[in-house]
């Protein structure tokens, strides 16, 4: 029984914890207020890389465009959120990046002295996310509406990889359905369609 307990322990330990989240958090009204809408994220591209060592391979997938479209379901500000529907009438169409703030050089060194040490000891880095996002009506352009978070890391075994980068995206989106709101620009086109479409 004991060394099960260890076992589970040590399992929780590997799968790492989140990250703290140290970004602004931004209100918005409860409620549905939007339509249906498709979100595209980084041209629908999927950012992927497999490394292969001495105990196996381990695969890294890019979660942006999961992190993008839960946090819109999450919100229940839409009517409905699907992802890489170019078809819809009404698009989120999301530029996502992270940049490098630190030398190279010494991120270089940082990272095999991560890897020496199987990540034991933790490994800091600053990071700038960045995003843009496009609302779309059919084709047409209806604002486009920009953000950036700086963020302070720590590459460690314990820390879930992308969880710094989920709560940017939070930050971000959130910020995003603030701005959404205090404008107004989603919903007054929404309000002009039945006139437009009765001409």
């Amino acid at each position: 029984m004991k060394r099960n307990c260890l076992l589970v322990l040590a399992l929780a330990l590997l799968a790492g914890c989140a990250a703290p989240n140290k970004f602004q958090s931004y209100d918005y009204k409860d409620g549905q207020e939007y339509p249906y809408v498709s979100v595209v994220v980084n041209d629908g591209y999927v950012y992927q890389d497999t490394s292969c060592g001495q105990y196996g391979c381990s695969t890294y997938t890019d979660e942006s465009h999961l992190y993008v479209l839960n946090r819109l379901r999450e919100s229940g500000k839409f009517e409905r959120v699907d992802i890489n529907n170019g078809l819809a009438q009404h698009k989120l169409v999301v530029s996502f990046e992270r940049e490098s703030l630190g030398n190279a050089g010494a991120d270089f060194g940082k990272l095999m002295l991560g890897a020496a040490t199987l990540f034991l000891l933790p490994m800091p880095y600053d990071y700038r996310y960045q995003a843009k996002f496009s609302l779309m009506d059919g084709n047409d352009l209806v604002k486009e509406y920009t953000y950036r978070r700086d963020s302070n890391e720590l590459a460690f075994l314990f820390i879930q990889v992308q969880s710094a980068k989920h709560n940017a995206i939070k930050s971000i989106v959130d910020n995003f359905l603030h701005d959404l709101e205090k404008d107004g620009a989603l919903n007054a086109r929404v309000k002009a369609e039945p006139s437009s479409a009765a001409l």
